[in-house]
């Protein structure tokens, strides 16, 4: 078992002290076969916590309120979480029937341009996972990753056009592109852990596509296509809305400045019986 120790720092600048406020969080990494929480913790400043509930995903969330004539709030996530060596293929029970996941949704819906990229592929003629797989790499070829082409409400098609985005964009994209193949596909946030790169500016996005008699296998159309143990799951859901880390509002107040900060590196290496 591989042990992962991550540290996810966020702080909120306001252009005054908010009248009233709210925030979502789902910073805990989500259970399941392939990764554990050995410690995990939680630490915010300028805020209180409300409550915590599970989501109809089965993401673990967290809400918090605002204090008052605060105009700084910070959120500091971290903890060790324990992945196992995976072939990319999870087999969670969603309480959301799997074809619920081949629903199009306003972020993943297909426009006419992935509908005619998606009629060069055969459902018939290969096997589920070979044209998962098949679609993912003609996807990374087409497709070029820039920061800044594309913004956080930026649908599938609209970044299919421009051929470029950024991890969430990769992701909408290739969901689009499964449910419209008959397949039920999900969003998923979470961390990348880089054997080059232990800080980084920002969580990362990838997406599952459901297989009959495997189960949800990952695909990383950003990066290097099969999700494997260096992926660290926070949230699915049916696009980026559901997924989100962070999600709020506040009243008579403006966001000034945000900064991140996240670190993610290999612990220590357990070798399993």
């Amino acid at each position: 078992m591989i042990e992962v120790a991550i540290k996810n720092f966020v702080e909120f600048e306001f252009s005054k002290p908010p009248l009233y406020g709210i925030q979502r969080l789902r910073l805990t990494p989500k259970e399941n076969e392939k990764q554990k929480i050995i410690t995990w913790d939680i630490i915010f400043n300028g805020a209180r916590k409300e409550t915590e509930y599970f989501d109809h995903h089965g993401n673990f969330c967290c809400l918090l309120t605002f204090e008052k004539d605060i105009k700084t709030i910070s959120i500091n996530a971290e903890g060790v979480v324990g992945i196992r060596k995976t072939i990319g293929v999870v087999n969670d029970v969603s309480e959301i029937p799997y074809w619920l996941f081949k629903r199009h949704t306003d972020l993943a819906k297909p426009g006419r341009s992935i509908r005619e990229f998606c009629k060069q592929f055969s459902v018939d003629v290969v096997p589920d996972l070979d044209l998962v797989y098949n679609v993912a790499k003609s996807l990374k070829n087409l497709l070029t990753y820039s920061i800044g082409t594309t913004k956080i409400d930026t649908t599938a098609e609209e970044a299919f056009l421009l051929k470029t985005g950024v991890c969430q964009d990769f992701s909408h994209i290739f969901i689009s592109c499964m449910r419209e193949l008959n397949y039920p596909a999900r969003y998923v946030s979470g961390y990348l852990k880089m054997n080059d790169k232990e800080d980084q500016e920002a969580t990362h996005a990838w997406t599952e596509v459901y297989v009959d008699n495997l189960g949800w296998v990952g695909i990383d159309v950003s990066n290097n296509i099969i999700v494997d143990a260096n992926y660290i799951v926070l949230a699915t859901g049916f696009d980026y809305k559901d997924a989100k880390p962070l999600h709020g509002i506040q009243f008579e107040s403006e966001n000034n400045s945000i900064k991140t900060a996240i670190k993610v590196q290999q612990q220590s290496l357990r070798v399993e019986i």
